[in-house]
């Protein structure tokens, strides 16, 4: 009595503590999530910004390269205006005016080069400020992009931690005899069920031989199900929604209907249908392992590990005064 006292406390002690450990790292991985979270969204913020200057600087590089077009073909057109005038002035004039005409020439052509120069000036200043705001983004996005790498490794560490917690869930309700009539327990995703063959064959045979024979058909359809070839399914469009549903023209499945009937048809391919959801929830369609999953029986869900570490340490307290009590009688 003393052992199994001691077996019960050490339990309690150890998931108790498994307990807090388990509340302490769902917190982090909570905040965690939410860290990442928000900085993914800045950054998708920051790089849609990133794409918007670009554009609005490449635009305004289309422009400027529009105006300087625009100023040179007017330069060119303004220096044939003035050719034309020097030429119609020479035809026309003594020297004395063609000289003066030169010496406007020149003071509007000195006057053309120095505005172009301050135009190229400020472009030149622009284009400056502009790389720096560019560099400036750039290292931005850098830091974030550091940072969010960061945290997604510290999410693949909670993430790991989280699945060797639920490891060790399961093999202590394995251990404790977890698999039975529990609101929490072990549940097998992708393990067909017996009692659906066995009440088919209730239908056809007394009572023992129907239940070695619910055996034999599960086996068997169990090994079915495990086999990656094997996908009695087909894709239905309705509306333009897509949607799977069982085909009834499969080969096995046409032969089950025959040997079994309507009803224990339907219901056989029920359970049929439920294993294969199962094994599409846990990723196994591919492969097609069973999967051990924490379930709960209750609400007929995947349960939580704080729900189940608070469950089994429920279920040690209680076991450990029953023996508390076992003990006291015994005395």
């Amino acid at each position: 009595m003393a052992e199994a006292g001691d077996a019960s406390g050490g339990w309690l002690a150890r998931l108790s503590g498994l307990g807090s450990y388990v509340c302490s790292k769902m917190n982090y991985h909570e905040y965690c999530s939410h860290e990442y979270t928000g900085i993914h969204t800045a950054l998708h913020g920051l790089l849609e910004e990133k794409e918007k200057v670009e554009q609005e600087h490449k635009a305004r590089l289309q422009l400027i390269a529009a105006k300087e077009e625009l100023v040179k073909r007017n330069e060119e057109l303004e220096a044939e205006i003035q050719s034309l005038k020097r030429k119609l002035q020479a035809s026309e004039a003594s020297d004395t005016p063609a000289q003066g005409s030169g010496r406007e020439h020149n003071q509007s052509g000195r006057q053309v080069q120095i505005t172009s120069v301050q135009k190229r000036k400020r472009q030149s200043e622009g284009h400056a400020g502009e790389d720096a705001e560019e560099h400036e983004a750039a290292e931005i996005l850098c830091v974030m992009n550091s940072h969010e790498q960061g945290l997604s490794a510290e999410l693949r560490d909670v993430r790991e931690e989280t699945s060797n917690i639920n490891a060790e869930l399961i093999k202590g309700f394995l251990d404790m005899g977890g698999v039975g009539r529990q609101n929490i327990t072990v549940k097998y995703m992708g393990q067909l069920s017996e009692r659906p063959f066995l009440l088919a064959c209730l239908r056809k045979f007394l009572r023992k031989e129907a239940e070695a024979e619910a055996s034999r058909l599960c086996k068997f359809w169990q090994e079915q199900l495990m086999n990656p070839e094997w996908y009695p399914f087909k894709c239905d469009t309705t509306g333009g929604i897509s949607e799977e549903t069982i085909n009834d023209d499969d080969v096995k499945l046409q032969e089950l209907r025959a040997t079994w009937g309507e009803e224990s048809y339907k219901a056989l391919v029920k359970a049929l249908v439920n294993s294969f959801l199962e094994l599409k929830e846990c990723g196994k369609l591919s492969d097609r392992t069973i999967v051990a999953q924490l379930w709960n029986f209750k609400e007929d869900r995947k349960a939580t590990l704080s729900e189940s570490v608070e469950y089994v340490c429920s279920k040690v307290k209680s076991l450990s005064n029953k023996n508390v009590r076992t003990s006291t009688c015994g005395y």
